[in-house]
C-alpha cells in the first residue's frame, strides 16, 4: 500500500465571517456552466440499480506525481531552495491519491534579505533542505519564525520589507509547511490564515471574483500575481488541512461517501467553500481568458470553454489546474457529491489529452488515477457500465509503462475496481479473474494493504 500522502494543521479559522468564501448557489451554478456537468458521453449509460460493490479499495498514497521541475533558489538565501513545493492530499478514496502543485515561491535573492536574517535563513536551511531522515525541523523551524519576526518588525518603517513583501510571504509559507510536516495541524491552519490575510484583502476572500478581474489586467505586476497565486495555493492547502483535521476525529468509513458529512463537520464545511473559492478563481480566469480568444479569432464567447492546454493563461500550469480539480473532486466525492467530482475529473482529464496523445509517462500514469476516481465517480452514481468501460480505458493506459510506481499502483486500484463492479454486476468468474491480478501486481510491488483487501474480497466472491 502506497504511503500516504500529506498532513496539516490548526485552531479554528480566524477570518471573520466577511472574509469566508461564500457557498451560495451562484457558486455551483458558474462552476457547472464553466465545466460542464454530468459523466462524460462517451461513458453515460442508462444502467439502473444501487452500486454495492462489497470495499472500495483505499489506496491512500503520499507520492507526489504531478511534479514540477523549476529553476532552483539563489544559494545566498538558502540552500538549493526550490522555487516551488509538491503538495499533495490525502484521499481515502478508490484510487491512489494525486498531489497538488503549489507554488510558494519561498524566496528572492539573498541580497534582498539584512545580513542577520540572511543568516537566520542559512541556519534554517542547513536544518531543513537535507534528507528527510536528517533534518532538524524544530530548529529550522525556529530559525524561519526568528527570520520572520525581525522582518516584520522592519516592515513597519520600510515597505521593501512589508507584510505582503514577496519574500516575506514565502517565508510564512514555509513556515506553515514546516508546521504541517511536523503534524502541527493547529499551527499550520493559523499560519496559513495568516498568509492569506497578508496578501488578500477580507473582500477579495469573500469574492474571488476581485482577483479574477486582476489577473485578467494586462498591466499587474508581477510580484502582486504571483502574491496571487501563491495565495491560491496556500487556500487549497488550507482546505486540504482542515480535512486531515477533520480525519483524525473520524473513523475512515465515516469519510467516505457521505452526503451529510460536510454539514456534520464545522472543517469540512469550510473546506469546502475554500475548494469552491479556488475553484472559481481559477475556472472564471479560464473562462474569461478563453473567450478573449474566441474574440480575437472573431467567435462568439462561451460559457463551456474547451480546456485544451494551449488555451491556459500562460500563468497557470497543467499541473496547478489539474491537480486543484482533482483534489477538489477528491472533496466533493466524500460528500456524496459526484455531480461536481465527475466534471473536475473529466476537465483535467482534458487537459492531460494532449500529453496522453504524444505518450508522455507523467501525462498517462496521472490520467490512469483520475480515471479510477472517475470510474468510482460513475459507480457511486449507480452507473455500472460508464464505470466499466472507464476503468477499461483507465487500465489501458496503466499498462503503458508497467515499471512507473504510479502506473503500477493505479493498475492494482483499477484492476480490484473492476473486480468489483464485475461481482456486483453477477459475473463472478470476471470479477476474481480481475481480483488475482490485484493480488499478483499488489504483492509484487510490496503493496501488502491492497493485497489484503484483494484477497478478502476474492474469497467472498
Amino acid at each position: 500500500m502506497a504511503k500516504r500522502l500529506f498532513a496539516l494543521p490548526s485552531a479554528v479559522l480566524q477570518a471573520s465571517a466577511a472574509a469566508r468564501p461564500t457557498t451560495k448557489a451562484w457558486c455551483y451554478a458558474s462552476l457547472s456552466r464553466a465545466l460542464g456537468t454530468g459523466m462524460p458521453a462517451r461513458y453515460t449509460t442508462s444502467t439502473h440499480g444501487l452500486y454495492k460493490a462489497p470495499t472500495a479499495i483505499r489506496l491512500s498514497c503520499r507520492r507526489s506525481i504531478f511534479t514540477q521541475s523549476a529553476p532552483k533558489g539563489n544559494k545566498d538565501s538558502e540552500k538549493d531552495l526550490d522555487d516551488s513545493e509538491i503538495y499533495g492530499i490525502s484521499a481515502l478514496c478508490i484510487a491512489i491519491t494525486v498531489a497538488l502543485a503549489v507554488y510558494f515561491y519561498y524566496y528572492g535573492k539573498g541580497g534582498v534579505y539584512p545580513t542577520p536574517i540572511r543568516n537566520m535563513l542559512r541556519e534554517g536551511g542547513a536544518a531543513y533542505m537535507r534528507p528527510k531522515e536528517k533534518q532538524d525541523l524544530p530548529k529550522a523551524l525556529k530559525c524561519y519564525k526568528k527570520a520572520l519576526e525581525l522582518l516584520d518588525e522592519l516592515g513597519k518603517n520600510d515597505i521593501n520589507h512589508g507584510r505582503d513583501a514577496a519574500h516575506v510571504t514565502g517565508l510564512v509559507a514555509r513556515v506553515a509547511t514546516i508546521y504541517s510536516e511536523m503534524g502541527d495541524l493547529d499551527n499550520a491552519i493559523v499560519t496559513y490564515n495568516d498568509l492569506m490575510e497578508r496578501i488578500l484583502s477580507s473582500a477579495e476572500m469573500a469574492d474571488p471574483k476581485l482577483l479574477v478581474k486582476q489577473l485578467m489586467h494586462t498591466r499587474l505586476s508581477e510580484e502582486r500575481r504571483s502574491n496571487i497565486l501563491r495565495a491560491l495555493g496556500c487556500a487549497s492547502k488550507l482546505a486540504e488541512t482542515l480535512e486531515l483535521r477533520a480525519a483524525r476525529w473520524r473513523r475512515r468509513s465515516m469519510v467516505l461517501a457521505d452526503p451529510a458529512l460536510a454539514a456534520s463537520s464545522a472543517d469540512l464545511k469550510e473546506a469546502g467553500r475554500w475548494y469552491q473559492w479556488c475553484l472559481q478563481v481559477v475556472t472564471l480566469t479560464y473562462q474569461n481568458h478563453f473567450n478573449h480568444i474566441q474574440l480575437d479569432k472573431g467567435l462568439e464567447p462561451t460559457s463551456t470553454p474547451s480546456f485544451d492546454p494551449a488555451t491556459l493563461p500562460k500563468f497557470f500550469s497543467i499541473e496547478i489546474v489539474t491537480s486543484l480539480f482533482y483534489n477538489a473532486a477528491t472533496y466533493f466525492s466524500k460528500c456524496a457529491q459526484f455531480d461536481m467530482a465527475a466534471p473536475l475529473l473529466q476537465r483535467a482529464l482534458d487537459l492531460l489529452r494532449p500529453a496522453v496523445s504524444k505518450g508522455d509517462e507523467e501525462g498517462v500514469c496521472r490520467s490512469a488515477v483520475l480515471m479510477s476516481h472517475l470510474a468510482n465517480a460513475a459507480a457511486r452514481k449507480s452507473d455500472l457500465q460508464a464505470a466499466e468501460k472507464i476503468l477499461i480505458d483507465g487500465l489501458s493506459l496503466a499498462k503503458r509503462f508497467s515499471k512507473n510506481s504510479e502506473c503500477l499502483n493505479s493498475f492494482v486500484a483499477l484492476t480490484y475496481s473492476l473486480g468489483t463492479v464485475y461481482q456486483t454486476a453477477g459475473k463472478t468468474e470476471s470479477a476474481r479473474v480481475q481480483y488475482r491480478q490485484a493480488i499478483d501486481v499488489a504483492d509484487t510491488i510490496g503493496d501488502k494493504e491492497a493485497a489484503q483487501l484483494a484477497t478478502e474480497a476474492l474469497n467472498r466472491a
